[in-house]
């Protein structure tokens, strides 16, 4: 007879025959009042309780057993508890319990078992001694309950905690952990690790342009890519965004990781197939580092990689570079000029220089360039390429060429009283100041604040910053010219202009860029283009300006081509107001 949590008629058992402890002690009505408690506490518990004899084989399951795993007492009674094993635990496992519990001692763990149905679930169970009066272990009780709605919960936080929800690669915190590793044996055993930083280009684009579910869809896509580059050994890890990270592990040249580099630039050369019909060409840009010539610590690593897939993507995208040190003396100067210029405009260490335009006719100044220059204490004069981007990267340009331009119209303003009364200002406005919504109240309030003629400012932007958004900016144009104020298209020839456009926009200068004047000499392609660009302002009835004037031959090959307003230290180098001034005729 199996055990039973149901009562059975007023018989003492046969021998040999297993009863309940519910049916012992019905058997026995004189039982203690606080056993009888006990025991229909065991009955009714929702945990999974089972007793077995000295050798394992089970004597007793409650109705929690038989509700957890689905065996009923009558299945289970008489067996051993192996019939619940998964297979999961190690041999050592089993070992280490029957040691424990043979000397007596309780043992505790979480079990992974195996339902009646095959399906695992995970219990944490106590297994205790049972004595004898005689002091010798008669029998065992484990106790039981089910986690697995727990452990799936602890699982699920630990997964979300290590991994990138969207593409499954390992994310920062895990990536971070599985570097330190890879450096750690690749110390061991004098080995290399490559660390490779591979951005998706232009990612932005496909975001604003298509919407963050196709750039979900692409981001799947390339995890998936990068994982066929690499072995099963090594890490594809997912950063933050579009960025992702390779490591390579038992490097034993450099060679290994520009092939792997090569490779996963090849893995991008085919369409994209999330944007139907036509798909999406994605290339990628990598910056290579390597452990230890690069550095010794994951943080080391990153950045280095990273520094070298900018340079890749300055050298045009789709492409790989390894790091130098170079660039980390060059990202030290960056991060240390970012530090220093945040309080430059307060403590007053800008200032405004000008060089003149010259009308060769006359040989008088027509008009003033203002130049922002930076003289910090620390870096002493900063050059113009290296702090104006710098200046657009954090929101300062904006403030900064506030200030700018109320100098230099304040100080344009003394030179137009002393005798200079036409005298233009051609001040550079940024991209960002361009799209800036205070534009015009912070032009109109200067020119009122310093009684400027709006007629004699003359605004420059690049052909990039106007066709940016063409609709806008002709717009933004069209206001400023309402209001008197001329505009400019500096660095003209260098853009990408439509010339239907460029009719619609308000503009009376076209600034021939730099670099064909300075080509011009030797080339004749470049000569062709300056004169197509003073052909096409006079037949638009605009003025044009030579920049980079440096010799006579220059000028004069201007002047043949009809451009006759010149730009360049020919004339005059950039020099402050006063000095400036004393270089006026009289």
């Amino acid at each position: 007879m199996t055990a039973s949590s149901h009562l059975r008629p007023e018989t003492e058992p046969s021998p040999g025959e297993t009863i309940s402890v519910a049916e012992a002690t019905y058997l026995n009505r004189d039982a203690n009042p606080v056993i009888q408690i006990l025991v229909r506490a065991v009955e009714q518990t929702d945990d999974a309780i089972m007793i077995t004899r000295a050798d394992g084989i089970i004597e007793y399951v409650n109705p929690g057993f038989e509700r957890i795993t689905g065996y009923r007492a009558g299945e289970i009674v008489g067996r051993s508890p192996s019939v619940l094993a998964s297979g999961m635990h190690p041999p050592a496992f089993y070992s280490e319990l029957w040691h424990t519990i043979g000397r007596g001692e309780s043992f505790r763990s979480v079990f992974t078992n195996r339902r009646s149905s095959g399906e695992l679930y995970y219990e944490e169970k106590t297994i205790s001694p049972i004595r004898g009066s005689d002091a010798t272990i008669s029998h065992f009780v484990a106790t039981g309950k089910d986690v697995t709605a727990r452990i799936a919960a602890e699982r699920r936080l630990e997964y979300l905690a290590n991994y990138d929800a969207l593409t499954g690669l390992p994310n920062r915190s895990l990536l971070h952990d599985r570097l330190t590793q890879a450096i750690q044996r690749a110390h061991r055993q004098s080995k290399a690790v490559a660390v490779q930083f591979v951005d998706l280009d232009r990612f932005k684009l496909i975001n604003d342009t298509l919407g963050h579910n196709i750039g979900d869809r692409v981001l799947i896509e390339a995890a998936s890519r990068l994982r066929q580059c690499l072995r099963a050994t090594d890490t594809v890890a997912r950063l933050g965004g579009d960025e992702f990270i390779l490591i390579q592990e038992d490097v034993d040249h450099p060679d290994m990781v520009e092939q792997v580099a090569r490779k996963v630039l090849e893995a991008f050369a085919p369409r994209f197939l999330v944007a139907p019909p036509q798909g999406l060409f994605v290339s990628v840009s990598i910056g290579l580092a390597l452990y230890p010539v690069d550095g010794l610590t994951p943080d080391e690593l990153l950045m280095r990689a990273d520094l070298a897939m900018y340079r890749a993507k300055e050298a045009g995208r789709n492409s790989f570079r390894f790091f130098e040190a170079a660039m980390d003396a060059s990202a030290m100067r960056t991060l240390t000029l970012e530090v220093a210029i945040r309080g430059a405009l307060e403590n007053g260490e800008f200032a405004v220089a000008y060089q003149p335009i010259i009308d060769t006719h006359t040989q008088r100044p027509v008009a003033i360039e203002a130049l922002l220059r930076w003289h910090s204490p620390i870096h002493g004069t900063v050059p113009p390429d290296h702090f104006i981007p710098l200046l657009e990267e954090n929101g300062l340009i904006v403030p900064v060429s506030r200030w700018a331009l109320r100098e230099a119209l304040r100080q344009t303003r003394r030179l137009q009283r002393a005798g200079q009364p036409g005298l233009r200002l051609a001040f550079n406005l940024s991209s960002r100041q361009f799209r800036d919504v205070g534009l015009l109240q912070d032009v109109t309030a200067a020119l009122d604040e310093t009684d400027f003629d709006p007629r004699l400012l003359e605004l420059e932007l690049t052909e990039s910053a106007l066709m940016d958004n063409p609709e806008a900016s002709a717009a933004v144009l069209e206001t400023l010219r309402a209001r008197g104020i001329r505009v400019a298209v500096d660095d003209f020839g260098t853009g990408y202009s439509s010339l239907a456009y460029l009719m619609r926009f308000p503009v009376r200068t076209l600034k021939i860029d730099r670099s064909f004047v300075h080509e011009m000499e030797r080339s004749r392609e470049a000569a062709t283009i300056v004169r197509a660009i003073t052909s096409l302002a006079r037949s638009l009835g605009l003025d044009v300006v030579g920049e980079g004037v440096e010799n006579v031959a220059q000028l004069a090959l201007l002047q043949e081509l009809g451009c006759h307003h010149i730009q360049g230290f020919l004339f005059s180098r950039p020099v402050p107001a006063a000095e400036l001034a004393r270089s006026f005729p009289a």
